[in-house]
């Protein structure tokens, strides 16, 4: 357990960092939703003079922002986003960190076992992508009741907090695979960072077609619609293949792990 509580102090500062970009994200999109609502007639027409690429880019595709649910359904694809990038972040650290500050001969000549360190590592990782999951929910319901906005939308936050977390998890056990694979930490950590970039230009991709078929397997970004989150479902098939996935990634990674030279750059 110590080592695990190591691993949540080192990773405080970064998660308070990140917190609070969600914060800003949130209560200032929230904030905005007001306007657009208000002008709701004129936001419609005015996006349907974009071209279609612009719109898959800023994840306004196939959604309504002229209702809350919309534009809240607009501004989670920013979330998701920030959202894949942290949990690639502490993936990768949990990881790799050792390597990098040259700490990896104190901690892995104790005696214990690499998986279980590794295990504590990602353990502690995964608690803090689980808060910063919750904690969207928590200020997406303290902004709308802040703000004043009517309706009960509890449900909707839920739905998009549980997309939001399972994606996390996807490229957070992804980034711990390529980091506990790739013998150089830093090019570990750019594999990850480019699964996120590549994942979300095939999200883009996605968009632009009218019967994308099998394209959505290939990207976490778009394992949860807009539409299908707004219109109060929750897509099971991706929920368990966003599961299945984290779980073989991760399985992966603690078999590199163990045969990874620790001492690596």
């Amino acid at each position: 357990m110590n080592l695990f509580r190591k691993e949540l102090k080192t990773g405080l500062k970064p998660f308070l960092f990140w917190t609070f970009g969600l914060f800003v994200l949130i209560f200032a999109g929230i904030v905005k939703s007001g306007a657009a609502m208000a002008d709701g007639a004129f936001m419609t027409e005015l996006i349907g003079k974009f071209p279609r690429i612009v719109i898959a880019v800023m994840g306004m595709a196939n959604i309504d922002i002229s209702n809350f649910g919309g534009f809240y359904a607009v501004l989670m694809q920013y979330i998701f986003v920030l959202t894949a990038v942290y949990g690639t972040h502490l993936g990768n650290n949990a990881v790799s960190r050792e390597s990098v500050d040259k700490t990896y001969e104190f901690l892995f000549t104790k005696p214990r076992s690499r998986s279980f360190i590794l295990a504590r590592k990602l353990l502690a990782a995964m608690v803090y992508l689980t808060v910063f999951a919750a904690l969207n929910l928590l200020f997406s319901v303290l902004a709308t009741k802040q703000l004043g906005v009517e309706g009960d939308y509890t449900g909707l936050f839920l739905r998009f907090c549980a997309a939001m977390w399972l994606e996390g998890v996807v490229f957070f056990a992804l980034a711990a695979m390529f980091s506990a694979s790739i013998s150089s930490a830093e090019r570990g950590a750019r594999a990850g960072n480019l699964a996120v970039l590549g994942t979300y230009a095939l999200a883009v991709v996605h968009d632009l077609l009218e019967k994308p078929g099998v394209l959505r397997f290939f990207t976490p970004f778009r394992y949860f619609l807009n539409q299908e989150l707004v219109a109060g479902g929750f897509p099971l098939l991706y929920a368990v293949l966003s599961v299945a996935l984290a779980a073989a990634f991760l399985a992966l990674a603690f078999a590199r792990f163990e045969r990874r030279d620790l001492g690596a750059l």
